[in-house]
């Protein structure tokens, strides 16, 4: 193999590594597709469900070496002899050359990108230029190897033996319908994070993997422990291998917890009527204005924060790439306007965690942290982190100022001034303090016994949020000052 192909190979498996192996995932509808192979016949992948088969698909490039070591060792063309055509016939296999820039000599081991003569003992189908299928189920490595089942759903079963491809081909869960009625469960359809006393949806994918329509089927939710959560009587009219998304209902968890949904109702095989979940119950609470601090690493463009609700839609957040500097301090402000559930949730494009520092925290009325709901600093592996929260306190506009200040600052932000001027002094005022967004006393000015605008010598501080609280007989009234 030349230098060309393995720095292609190289270069292929760190965009692997960056799209973080997102291919469909095991439960997922198999896209349909036709393809053309290299004797010019058409193969689609529906035509072939439909009549009972089971497909194994496999995307491989010619220049990828672990591909070229797994088809050559011959589990491929075992189980074409033993299940396809010309042996009990359920199975049909699907070799993909997914690159579009190697070419038919590359195939046949004459090009300059390939191990070999891909094309030689091989009597199962072979299809060139199989990159739009690759895009289309989501792929991000070499090989991937995807078994489709009749009821048109896949599961990545991967360089698997000779047996382990033969046993879940003819697994109860990918036979081809035959019994008149059989409900399948396929995912739970939900979120998996909640709050104390606060409602949440459940829901799963029903399929009827019946030879007969589906029309009617029971649903009970439970916890580990036994704690019925609801019960759900669907009626509808599935055909054999139809599949509905059905909200079962909303439920309260006392506790974090595992729990099932089940079909209770008569049903033909019972091997797939259960599906399971684990409801995570947020205990940390905020107020409705907080803030986010990120220290970026090396690769700030590969990470970006976001805060969503119950429902999973983004309330806040940035896009990938919005932190352009390294080792660079960020912080946002948020006011969430709105009492109840929700996720602040920190992504890592490559999945190398980097130096990245984080801080997730609320703010009273006053402008002072009240609590640190979440805290990162190490250089852990991870493409995302999460962290539950409930909003029990509205407490003010994030565009307002803190409190109900009567007095203006200028400039604010600050950038590279070391003195504020302070307006709309009486002087009555008692004392002047100066407090980091932690609480902590940066400066005091006591007895200012000024009138009207007050130059206030800040000094050189540190950026980020402070605030500044005028003292007086009638009260303190605080207003934010912000270091840029």
């Amino acid at each position: 193999m030349k230098l060309n192909t393995l720095l292609l190979a190289i270069a292929f498996i760190f965009s692997a590594m960056q799209m973080g192996y997102a291919q469909l995932p095991d439960g997922s509808i198999a896209p349909d597709f036709t393809i053309t192979d290299l004797e010019g016949e058409e193969h689609n992948l529906y035509s072939y469900l439909d009549s009972g088969y089971s497909v194994i698909i496999d995307f491989s490039a010619t220049w990828c070496g672990p591909c070229w070591n797994y088809h050559t060792s011959g589990v491929f063309e075992d189980l074409h002899e033993a299940y396809g055509p010309n042996g009990s016939n359920e199975l049909r296999i699907l070799f993909i050359e997914s690159d579009d820039n190697t070419t038919d000599d590359d195939l046949h081991g004459t090009g300059t990108n390939t191990w070999g003569d891909w094309t030689a003992g091989v009597n199962y189908p072979i299809a060139d230029n199989g990159g739009s299928v690759f895009n289309a189920y989501e792929c991000a490595f070499f090989p991937t190897i995807m078994t489709v089942c009749p009821n048109r759903l896949l599961k990545q079963t991967g360089q698997a033996s000779f047996d382990a491809h033969a046993a879940y081909v003819q697994s109860i869960e990918c036979a081809p319908a035959t019994l008149p009625q059989d409900v399948g469960l396929i995912d739970y359809v939900g979120s998996v994070r909640t709050c104390p006393e606060t409602p949440i949806e459940l829901g799963v994918k029903l399929i009827n993997n019946g030879t007969e329509p589906l029309t009617s089927c029971t649903l009970e939710a439970t916890t580990l422990f036994g704690t019925e959560l609801l019960t759900y009587e669907w009626s509808g009219f599935l055909d054999t291998y139809e599949i509905e998304t059905v909200n079962i209902g909303e439920a309260i968890f006392p506790t974090t917890s595992m729990f099932s949904i089940e079909v209770t109702s008569e049903d033909g095989y019972d091997g797939n009527n259960s599906v399971s979940a684990t409801m995570n119950l947020s205990q940390e609470t905020a107020t409705s204005l907080v803030r986010v601090q990120i220290t970026t690493d090396n690769m700030p463009g590969d990470n970006r924060w976001s805060i969503t609700d119950l429902n999973g839609d983004e309330i806040a957040g940035i896009a990938f790439g919005d932190m352009a500097d390294s080792n660079t301090d960020y912080n946002w402000w948020v006011n969430l306007e709105s009492l109840g559930c929700y996720s602040f949730n920190l992504f890592d494009l490559t999945g190398n965690g980097g130096d990245l520092s984080c801080s997730f925290s609320t703010y009273n009325e006053g402008g002072f942290e009240t609590n640190n709901i979440f805290t990162l600093n190490n250089s852990g592996n991870w493409n995302q982190l999460d962290k539950g929260f409930s909003v029990n306190e509205v407490n003010m506009n994030v565009d307002g100022d803190f409190g109900m200040a009567q007095f203006a600052l200028f400039p604010n932000p600050l950038n590279h001034e070391n003195t504020v001027q302070l307006t709309g002094l009486t002087g009555n005022e008692t004392r002047i303090d100066l407090h980091s967004s932690t609480g902590a006393l940066v400066q005091s000015w006591a007895q200012p016994n000024h009138r009207g605008t007050l130059s206030l010598p800040i000094g050189p501080i540190e950026t980020g949020l402070y605030i500044i609280s005028v003292h007086s007989a009638h009260g303190v009234v605080s207003q934010r000052l912000i270091k840029s």
